[in-house]
C-alpha cells in the first residue's frame, strides 16, 4: 500500500490578490517512506476543498486534476481559490483521493482493503493509495492531517463506521499508521459479519472485556476495536456492560494518541447502543520497563482479555523487550483475585513481514512457553511493485488443560 503525505501544512497564498491559492506540497510513499509510488500508468488525484456547509472554496476544473508519475518524489498541488475569499475566509476541509478509488472522498474502504470483498482486475486489487485530508481554519493549516477509515462491519447502513486518525505532518515516519495496522482494523471490522468469524477471532464470554495495546502509536487497532467491541459481543449473543481500551507506547506518541481517543470518544457517543460502557485510556509503557514487570496503573489495574499489536516486529533488537513484556504480562494476569490459576492470556500481533530477521520473534515466544498460529494471512497488493501480505498471529500463554 502506498500513502499520499503532506510534507508540510498546507498554505494559503493571496500574494497575487486576482488569484489566490492553497498550496500542498504532497509525496505519495510506502508506510516506511523508503520508497516513491513508481506507478505503471500515472495516477491521477481528486483534490476538494469544501467549507463547512460543503461550498467549494475552490475553483478545480476537471482538466486541473494533479497527476503522479512513475519517478515523482514531490507533487505541488496549486488549487486556485474563489478571488472574493481572504484568508479568514478560508476554513475548509482539504480531501487528496486517488481518482480511482471508491468514494467517499478522503477515505479508505475495509472493503476495498480486503481481497474477498474485491473483483479480480477490480481498481482495489492492483494496489491502493491511502488518502490524505487536513483541515484549514481561517487560512491556518492543521499541523496534524488526518487518514479516514471506513469500516464495514455489516450489510446495512449503520454497519458502517467511520474511524479518524491524526497523523502528523511531515516526512517523519513516526505516529503515523503502517500497512499492518490498516489491514488488521479492517479484518477485525469485517469479522463482526457473522457469528462464527467473531466467536473465532474476539470470543467474548462475559459482559465486562479488557484491551491493552502495545506500541498503539496513533492507536489504529485499540481505538478500531474500541468503535466494534460492542457490536462484536451482540452478533456472539453477548452483552457487554463494559470495555475498557489500553493504548500504551513511548511517550513521544502520547499526543497524538489522546487526541486520537478523544476523536474516538466523540464517535462512539454517536453510535453506542447505550448499554456498553467504553473506556479509553492512554499511559506510557516502555518495554523495557515491562519485561521486568514494571507497569504504570493503569496497566497493572486490571486483568486484559486481550492484547493487541501491530507493525511492531521490524526493529529486531526490541524483540527480546516485547516478548519479555508479553510474557510479564501474562503473570500479572495470573495475579488478579478474578482471574483462575494460570488463566490464558490471548495477543492478536500483526506484522507485515520485510526481512528475514524478523523471524528470531517465533523462537523468543517458544523460549517463553507462547503458543502462536496464523488467524490469517491477508495479501497487499502494491502499485508498481511486488505484492506484500499481513500475517495476523494469535498468541496464547496459559489456559493449557492436561
Amino acid at each position: 500500500m502506498h500513502y499520499i503525505r503532506l510534507l508540510r501544512p498546507a498554505k494559503f497564498d493571496a500574494s497575487d490578490r486576482r488569484k489566490p491559492i492553497i498550496s500542498l506540497l504532497i509525496t505519495i510513499t510506502t508506510d516506511l517512506g523508503d520508497s516513491f509510488l513508481y506507478p505503471d500508468a500515472p495516477v491521477d488525484l481528486v483534490v476538494s476543498a469544501d467549507g463547512p456547509t460543503g461550498e467549494s472554496v475552490a475553483l478545480l476544473r476537471p482538466d486541473q486534476s494533479p497527476r503522479w508519475a512513475a519517478g515523482m518524489r514531490v507533487l505541488d498541488i496549486k488549487i486556485p481559490v474563489k478571488p472574493q475569499l481572504k484568508k479568514d475566509d478560508i476554513t475548509c476541509v482539504i480531501k487528496i483521493h486517488p481518482a480511482a478509488q471508491s468514494l467517499p472522498l478522503g477515505a479508505l474502504k475495509s472493503t476495498d482493503v480486503l481481497p474477498w470483498h474485491s473483483t479480480t482486475g477490480s481498481s482495489p486489487s492492483q494496489g491502493l493509495i491511502m488518502p490524505a485530508v487536513v483541515e484549514m481554519m481561517k487560512g491556518v493549516c492543521s499541523p496534524v492531517s488526518l487518514r479516514t477509515l471506513q469500516l464495514n462491519t455489516g450489510p446495512q447502513l449503520e454497519d458502517q463506521l467511520v474511524l479518524d486518525l491524526e497523523e502528523d505532518i511531515g516526512e517523519s515516519i513516526a505516529r503515523h499508521i503502517w500497512d499492518a495496522g490498516v489491514v488488521t482494523a479492517c479484518f477485525l471490522a469485517d469479522t463482526c459479519r457473522s457469528d462464527k468469524s467473531a466467536r473465532d477471532v474476539l470470543p467474548i464470554r462475559k459482559d465486562g472485556f479488557g484491551i491493552i495495546e502495545l506500541g498503539s502509536g496513533v492507536g489504529i487497532l485499540g481505538l478500531t476495536l474500541a468503535h466494534i467491541v460492542e457490536r462484536a459481543a451482540a452478533v456472539q449473543g453477548q452483552t457487554l456492560s463494559e470495555a475498557t481500551i489500553l493504548l500504551t507506547d513511548l511517550a513521544e506518541a502520547e499526543e497524538r494518541a489522546r487526541s486520537n481517543i478523544s476523536r474516538a470518544e466523540t464517535a462512539i457517543s454517536r453510535i453506542s447502543a447505550g448499554s456498553c460502557k467504553v473506556t479509553l485510556q492512554y499511559e506510557d509503557l516502555d518495554w523495557d520497563e515491562g519485561r521486568h514487570g514494571r507497569f504504570g496503573p493503569l496497566a497493572s489495574a486490571r486483568p486484559w482479555d486481550l492484547v493487541v499489536l501491530s507493525d511492531c516486529t521490524y526493529n529486531v533488537d526490541s524483540l527480546p523487550a516485547l516478548v519479555g513484556t508479553l510474557s510479564a504480562l501474562h503473570a500479572a494476569n495470573s495475579r488478579h483475585t478474578d482471574v483462575e490459576k494460570d488463566a490464558k492470556t490471548s495477543v492478536i500481533l500483526a506484522t507485515k513481514p520485510r526481512h528475514s530477521s524478523e523471524q528470531a520473534l517465533f523462537g523468543l515466544l517458544e523460549a517463553d512457553k507462547w503458543r502462536y498460529t496464523v488467524i490469517k494471512s491477508i495479501p497487499l497488493p502494491k502499485l508498481g511493485e511486488e505484492d506484500e501480505v499481513v500475517d495476523i498471529y494469535l498468541l496464547e500463554k496459559g489456559g493449557e488443560t492436561t
